[in-house]
């Protein structure tokens, strides 16, 4: 053993070095895989865009306007549901219906990312795709009063569905971008805003019409069969790792440049220290992220502002015919929300590639907050549409920022998923409970302020806690350039 780094340095003397150079190089030059990533380009082939890149964007946009869209357009539901299909039942009853959507959306984040970093994104992909069509078909069957029926189909089929998909949908897309990565983000969950603008107004409208239940529900689901065929079809995952990629190619049995072990490219054959240097940060562990100050901060932020954030969602049609608006306005304003978050999923998003997600986070946030306190004053149909505009372009941005400023604490794109799905628990869990307590402070006697008041202030906290965060990586990136 010990006479083999004796005899490869002599090799590595006068011609025989430029011999043994001249011999590497064209072992170099056998492996396409390593030169066609440049260093700077990331970890990933084709990075920030390309045709896979901009696909999986267009795919994952439709997941989002037939899946998130439909869940999100829940409010027209529950002032139906309140008026006459289950008209017996509480205001917070009929509430936990959207409630688990939206939790189990986010829960089940955590399963869809462990799948997306080991590679079986499809299984869990096609599988909550499934589900979520056939339960929205189920649905249709769902007879008046039936609330079982319904909190099964609409509450935990479709959430679930939802959230098998939702995840490695939006992780593969954050894997295909680098520098515009919340741009891209930010374009896809467009889909939620137009899919929430669409199929509000169309279950508004046709609920009311002779159509009936049974028939608006299944329009709205094979407007979002077709989407959702036509996004598995176009979502597709990036290259393998460069990393991974240069680790097979170098450990391929009989390669030279493997048996002399002499090139100083071979102690980091994958050349991820040197990658990851060139962004100034070192990958960090799952558990260092959990030890991270400002990560946590983030998650518990994203805590807090979904306690109040679906409130005003939710409730907004009733509160406006509560304070005398005609019921044809009315049907709009959950419309004109989500039409709104259109600008505030994409403005806010780009801003934030050039000056950073949590700058743009934390105004955003408190500023939602205290629109959710304006829109208790907002006693006219001026006045509650001003509010409806404002808080759909800061409610969609909340949503829109949260992924990317979680990506953007770590470098390491390998781990996106766990990442992500670590990062849905804790909103998940606030989904879950958040609207049915707000509805609840409410309750039967329309107590509107004290709603407004929790829901407003979850959203201030959640600002404070993102300052935070943003003090800590300030501080973080101050000491790296020093």
């Amino acid at each position: 053993m010990s006479s083999q780094p004796q005899e490869s340095i002599r090799t590595m003397t006068g011609s025989e070095k430029s011999a043994e150079r001249t011999k590497r190089e064209a072992v170099a030059a056998s492996v396409p895989v390593v030169e066609s990533a440049p260093r700077d380009s990331g970890f990933f082939h084709n990075i920030d865009g390309g045709i896979k890149g901009w696909s999986a964007v267009l795919g994952a946009w439709l997941f989002q306007f037939s899946m998130v869209g439909a869940v999100t357009a829940f409010g027209s539901y529950q002032t139906f549901y309140e008026a006459t299909w289950l008209d017996e039942y509480s205001e917070s009853s009929i509430a936990w219906i959207g409630s688990l959507q939206l939790f189990l959306e986010f829960f089940l984040g955590v399963f869809g990312g462990l799948l997306l970093d080991a590679g079986r994104w499809r299984l869990t992909v096609g599988g909550g795709s499934i589900l979520f069509v056939f339960t929205f078909f189920m649905l249709s069957l769902c007879k008046r009063g039936q609330y079982a029926p319904i909190i099964l189909a609409q509450g935990i089929g479709l959430g679930a569905g939802l959230g098998f998909a939702y995840l490695p949908v939006s992780g593969i897309v954050s894997q295909h971008f680098t520098k515009r990565r919340s741009l891209a983000m930010g374009i896809i969950t467009t889909g939620t805003s137009l899919g929430g603008f669409t199929f509000s107004v169309l279950t508004s409208k046709l609920l009311t019409s002779s159509l009936g239940f049974s028939w608006t529900v299944r329009v709205s689901a094979f407007i979002a069969l077709g989407s959702i065929v036509l996004g598995n079809l176009l979502v597709s995952q990036p290259e393998k790792t460069l990393a991974e990629d240069e680790k097979k190619s170098i450990n391929t049995k009989g390669n030279p440049a493997v048996e002399t072990g002499s090139s100083p490219e071979e102690k980091d054959p994958s050349g991820a220290e040197e990658a990851v240097e060139e962004k100034g940060e070192k990958p960090r562990s799952i558990s260092e992220l959990l030890r991270d100050p400002a990560y946590l901060a983030i998650i518990s932020s994203g805590f807090i502002v979904c306690l109040g954030l679906y409130f005003p969602m939710f409730a907004i049609q009733s509160f406006a015919l509560e304070h005398g608006i005609s019921p044809g306005l009315a049907s709009w304003l959950l419309s004109i929300i989500n039409l709104s978050g259109v600008l505030g999923r994409t403005i806010p998003n780009w801003m934030a590639d050039h000056f950073g997600t949590l700058e743009l986070y934390v105004p955003c946030t408190a500023a939602g907050g205290a629109l959710i306190f304006a829109l208790g004053g907002a006693t006219n149909p001026g006045s509650i549409i001003v509010v409806c505009i404002l808080y759909g372009f800061f409610s969609g941005s909340i949503v829109s920022l949260y992924f990317p400023t979680v990506c953007a604490l770590d470098p390491d794109v390998t781990s996106t998923g766990v990442r992500l799905g670590i990062a849905c628990l804790p909103v998940g869990i606030a989904s879950l409970v958040g609207t049915p307590i707000a509805e609840a402070l409410v309750g039967r006697e329309n107590h509107w302020w004290h709603g407004l008041a929790f829901a407003g202030t979850a959203e201030m906290v959640s600002a404070a806690l993102l300052a935070f965060a943003w003090v800590v990586e300030t501080k973080r990136k101050m000491q790296r350039r020093s």
